[in-house]
């Protein structure tokens, strides 16, 4: 039998669909998708397909195209990322074949419920660590690779993790650890105001965009909703202060490093290095299966990814699948922004929807002075 529907956070069959899909992470949460889906102004929803056996599940927020774009008439709705790696899931039971078959006809089947709900264009960022038939995609949209992110088996011996560790890093951990620097596992989240801290003065000094500035009710909510699959951690000086902290989360044998703060200068960046060695043998020694470190900002080689590259060799493609829904209503927007801006719309495999791209002022006169 096949069914399928769009779903919002409330229905209970999003959770029931992923307590039978033994892979997900938490970007798949209902409650998740549903905080990021007010941090960007949307809608919570997932596309829910089952047919015998198995099951496709794509999480999404829906979000009006924003008002400067839409001077007139019916406004179209955009599907949109949450933030990290919320991609479709599946479940089938049937052989590697059925699977994509069945797998490319929810997609299919994705597109036309996107086509009689006004959605203009749809963006989801793939799970690096979950594969899935990336033909469906393409048959579909656009599939976008980007890039690698860092990982680390927590099945392999200890032995094994620690000599896949850069050998600088060694010998920066087992400094700190004889100067006495500790770690500390704070489940409860007792010094979140201590992180919270330490990581706006470093988005500061990287000078993240204003998305990476979350609220501090964006934090206390993401620990509320995640309950024990939240972790906080700190590296304590000798002295007692807190120098190093970062958020990780625990998902279905995944350990996931999130977010993190550190001290100005070199303390703070080896630090950070103690505390991933030290959660990953924490989480290794709880049973999980997987350690992920992520990659660089979108997905690039810069010096994040070199940062995490030194814990593992182990590496997964990330893509991003793009689908233009209303080709009509994408071109007349993508017009509109290139009025407003003087500046060419970016191409599918750019920035996208090349319309909800934001330009800095200084960039957009440097631009006119160009033309």
């Amino acid at each position: 039998m096949f069914w399928d529907d769009i779903i919002e956070a409330g229905d209970p069959r999003w959770e029931e669909s992923l307590r039978r899909c033994p892979r997900h992470d938490f970007y798949h949460l209902p409650d998740y998708v549903a905080l990021e889906a007010e941090r960007r102004s949307g809608q919570a929803k997932a596309y829910l397909c089952q047919q015998d056996g198995g099951l496709v599940l794509v999480p999404y927020i829906e979000s009006p195209v924003p008002l400067v774009m839409q001077p007139g008439g019916e406004a179209p709705n955009d599907v949109l990322a949450p933030y990290g790696y919320c991609g479709p899931l599946l479940y089938s039971d049937g052989g590697e074949r059925e699977s994509a078959q069945f797998f490319s006809l929810a997609l299919s089947r994705l597109a036309e419920h996107l086509r009689h709900r006004n959605i203009c264009s749809m963006l989801l960022r793939l799970h690096p660590l979950f594969p899935l038939p990336t033909e469906a995609f393409r048959a579909q949209g656009r599939l976008v690779f980007h890039g690698e992110t860092v990982w680390s088996d927590l099945r392999d011996t200890p032995e094994q993790i620690w000599s896949d560790t850069r050998g600088r890093y060694r010998s920066y951990i087992h400094a700190l650890q004889r100067q006495g620097f500790r770690v500390e596992l704070d489940p409860a989240g007792r010094e979140m105001f201590t992180f919270i801290d330490l990581y706006y003065e470093t988005m500061r000094r990287v000078h993240a965009s204003p998305e990476y500035f979350f609220s501090m009710d964006y934090f206390r909510s993401l620990q509320r909703l995640l309950g024990p699959r939240f972790m906080l951690a700190h590296v304590r000086s000798p002295a007692g202060e807190i120098v190093s902290s970062s958020i990780f989360t625990v998902c279905q044998g995944v350990v996931q490093y999130y977010l993190s703060g550190n001290n100005i200068g070199e303390e703070g960046a080896n630090a950070l290095k103690l505390l991933l060695h030290e959660v990953r043998g924490w989480a290794q020694a709880t049973g999980q299966e997987k350690f992920h470190f992520g990659g660089g900002v979108g997905a690039r080689k810069d010096s994040l990814f070199q940062f995490k590259s030194g814990f593992s060799s182990r590496r997964a493609p990330f893509y991003t699948w793009r689908m233009v829904v209303d080709d009509e209503n994408y071109s007349r927007l993508c017009r509109r922004w290139e009025r407003l801006n003087r500046v060419d719309a970016d191409p599918i495999d750019g920035y996208f929807p090349a319309y909800r791209k934001m330009i800095p002022p200084q960039e957009r006169q440097t631009e006119r002075r160009c033309a």
